[in-house]
């Protein structure tokens, strides 16, 4: 086997070992497979932005994802070349990276996408064919070179009749020829083996047809043109072997072996022809293929919803699922914890709180490290699912807003009850013109109160607020006063949150912030611009209540504080205040100005989580300090877009929703303990070359932490706010502390319990 000395040498790539990422944990989607590959006794399976690899001797799963470096990009093709024990990806963007198996490092090849005379439609990969030491890379403006010996790209072939860009599906090579399979340039064809390849003259075509594929077999040329007929070259014409009736998805050779995938079909051919294999009925799944391959004597189908698949080839009837285990979908919409727990959602709408075109989608949680995912079919086939929230007092009760069939009850993941028009007094939605829209009640923002009452909103209606009484039966509440122009177009509610105190917040599309105090049973509003309200902008997407009853509001246009929400219902002229920061410059600025804010999490130490389109801020408990920003490129976040955040309590475990896919990050901050039992430092010791945090958790909100050296002198003091605090390992802030024992001096803020602990660090 040929070994890779040089991987970290060429040209311009992104490292990212393992190691970087070991506070984060893919949560990713498996199951819409895009391609497969086979080699080195695994098979490889390519998700929409991440991989996995089955080994078929000890069903062992590894998963490749951003967590390894990958680029979390759309994939379309991947290849496995066992010559160079690498495995390559091929992204619709025209990224590339190149993964190796032995040292699980990621190379990130960006030469395509730098390519300044291809448009980005024309970049995307869509096949990679190795032959000798090169690679013959298929994309929609040609063909391009990479050499394998040393990693680098070679030449590029614009092959068209005059040298212009031509999509090309697939390549091979027959005789010392090479063919490409293209669209409206029939299949064409040079010497494999010229120095001149780049010169668009010595291409050649058979007929001007449009092809979906070409591959070898036998010594024999087999193509698939667009009316997905599956052709022999004789000479030089294209014979009719076979006709399928539907798109051909997926065209290979493997094992000797020819394999055409349809939607609902593959077909397996011997090296002369004749049909070995035909699979046609899937009796446990309506199938939506990819591709599927041959490998060991058994077949492997990547699904678009179902994963990778497999069945033997004496019994094609019987199908086991290798898929990891992970959610139903990438694109998440909105996520709600409790401890151990998660409950994500994957609805729907665009600026203007529109959910059309409806989507039809289950929801996914997470229990105790193991995904149960309810699909569309046994939540009654109801559309956008938005939100969830889990009874505090029942954790098994789960509701489910959507923005299209009311409200929907599950207790054990199983449903229950629907809640919409016919049954509950929610009202359907109403147009501008005040018309009704038949069978269309958009409910969104939904929480419960202390005393297990479930609140919640419902847009373009008269009677915009609901409750849920926790002993069952509906009260409404009419918001048209506070939003008179409730069935004006564009107008919605958005997330609504509840005080200790019992008092509703909910923001609005066009409206600002609505606010509803049940003692008095007032509603009270905070919008406009500098001159009133101090709102930015008066679609406000999130909210969350910090451990000091400040309300902050996410904006599309910035960031917001209101340090007393419930002095809105005594004060019509109540507004909100921005936070200003200093820049490195020392420039007085205004905190995520301009920014579209989807949510705001408050931690236990009353810090705050930012999801922004720009990444994942998180800011001191007064926003004066940005303490990390996650984005794509420093981070396996596998999206900028961040729809939501979530912060399981107890674990400290955050979690990231994008738009495209999940992950959870190891955070530090946990909410308070009542006793010092259970105070620990970690890391501890603090080993030669840690640069992070030390924290120090299991603490009692407000308590006293004082850090000495074995003599006593103080090197560093803080108040938790919640129920951990951080050190940076140096003394007040300025030089690292030498090398010994650390005391830690906890004393609990009644001062009635304390509590002593050690850090030793290494230097």
């Amino acid at each position: 086997m040929k070994q890779i000395v040089l991987f970290f040498l060429l040209f311009t790539l992104i490292f990212q070992a393992q190691s970087q990422n070991a506070n984060w944990e893919d949560l990713f989607s498996y199951y819409s497979i895009q391609d497969i590959s086979t080699g080195g006794g695994k098979v490889f399976a390519a998700a929409e932005n991440s991989v996995f690899s089955y080994r078929r001797g000890t069903q062992e799963i590894e998963k490749i994802s951003s967590i390894q470096g990958l680029s979390s990009e759309k994939i379309n093709t991947i290849y496995y070349s066992a010559n160079y024990n690498l495995l390559f990806i091929g992204y619709k963007t025209g990224l590339m990276d190149v993964y190796n198996p032995q040292d699980k490092t990621v190379l990130k090849v960006v030469d395509i996408i730098e390519k300044v005379t291809i448009t980005p439609a024309n970049k995307q990969i869509n096949h990679f064919y190795e032959y000798e030491n090169k690679l013959f890379i298929s994309t929609n403006y040609g063909i391009s070179e990479f050499r394998l010996n040393n990693l680098e790209f070679g030449d590029t072939f614009f092959i068209g009749d005059a040298g212009e860009q031509l999509q090309v599906a697939q390549t091979t090579v027959l005789n010392d020829k090479i063919y490409a399979a293209t669209q409206e340039g029939g299949v064409r064809f040079a010497d494999v083996n010229s120095s001149n390849l780049v010169d668009f003259s010595l291409w050649q075509n058979i007929t001007n047809n449009s092809f979906r594929g070409v591959v070898t077999l036998n010594n024999t040329l087999y193509v698939i043109n667009n009316n997905n007929s599956l052709q022999q070259l004789q000479g030089n014409n294209f014979i009719n072997k076979d006709q399928f009736n539907e798109e051909i998805k997926d065209f290979r050779v493997n094992e000797e072996k020819l394999i055409v995938t349809t939607f609902n079909k593959v077909k397996i051919y011997n090296n002369q022809l004749s049909t070995l294999v035909n699979i046609s009925n899937f009796n446990d799944f309506s199938p939506n293929l990819s591709s599927a391959t041959i490998f060991q004597e058994v077949i492997y189908l990547g699904d678009l919803n179902e994963g990778l698949l497999a069945a033997s080839t004496n019994n094609t009837s019987v199908f086991r699922y290798l898929s990891p285990d992970g959610p139903l979908r990438n694109d998440v919409f909105g996520l709600s914890v409790i401890p151990n727990e998660l409950w994500v959602t994957y609805g729907e709408y665009n600026g203007f709180l529109d959910p059309y075109p409806l989507n039809s989608r289950g929801v996914s949680h997470l229990k105790n490290d193991e995904w149960i995912n309810i699909s569309y079919e046994d939540l009654g086939e109801k559309k956008n699912f938005v939100r969830t929230a889990i009874n505090p007092s029942q954790t098994n009760q789960v509701y489910i807003s959507s923005m299209y069939d009311g409200l929907l009850e599950v207790n054990d993941e199983e449903l229950v009850q629907v809640y919409d028009q016919t049954n509950s007094g929610l009202q359907e939605a109403i147009r501008p013109a005040g018309t009704i829209v038949q069978n269309d009640v958009r409910v969104n923002g939904i929480a419960f109160d202390r005393d297990g009452n479930l609140w919640g909103n419902v847009s373009l209606v008269e009677k915009g607020m609901f409750k849920l009484n926790a002993g069952g039966g509906f009260q409404f509440f009419d918001t048209s006063e506070i939003v008179p122009d409730y069935f004006a177009n564009n107008l919605g509610f958005t997330e609504l949150i509840i005080d200790n105190a019992g008092n509703i917040f909910f923001g609005t599309s066009k409206d600002g912030l609505v606010g509803f105090q049940p003692s008095t049973n007032t509603f009270a509003k905070v919008s406009g611009n500098e001159t009133t309200g101090n709102i930015p902008d008066n679609f406000v997407r999130s909210l969350a209540l910090d451990n000091n009853n400040q309300l902050w509001l996410g904006t599309s246009q910035g960031l917001r504080v209101l340090f007393g929400p419930s002095g809105m219902f005594d004060n019509p002229n109540t507004s909100a205040n921005e936070i200003i920061i200093l820049d490195d410059d020392g420039v007085a600025q205004e905190l995520l100005a301009g920014s579209s804010i989807s949510a705001i999490t408050v931690d236990g130490n009353n810090n705050k989580w930012i999801a922004t389109e720009a990444g994942a801020f998180y800011l001191s408990s007064n926003g004066q300090e940005t303490i990390y920003r996650f984005t794509k490129e420093n981070s396996p976040l596998p999206s900028n877009s961040v729809t939501d955040i979530e912060i399981d309590e107890v674990s400290g475990k955050v979690y990231i929703g994008t738009r495209n896919g999940l992950v959870a990050f190891r955070g530090t901050a946990t909410s308070s303990s009542d006793t010092f039992e259970k105070v620990r430092a970690f890391p501890n010791p603090v080993r030669p070359g840690y640069s992070g945090l030390v924290t120090i958790d299991g603490l009692r909100e407000g308590a006293n932490v004082k850090i000495t050296d074995i003599e006593g002198n103080l090197v560093h003091e803080v108040f938790s706010e919640g129920g951990s605090v951080q050190w940076d390992s140096r003394a007040f802030g300025k030089h690292k502390v030498a090398s010994g024992v650390y005391m830690v001096l906890i004393t609990s803020k009644d001062q009635l319990e304390t509590k002593v602990t050690k850090i030793m660090v290494i230097r």
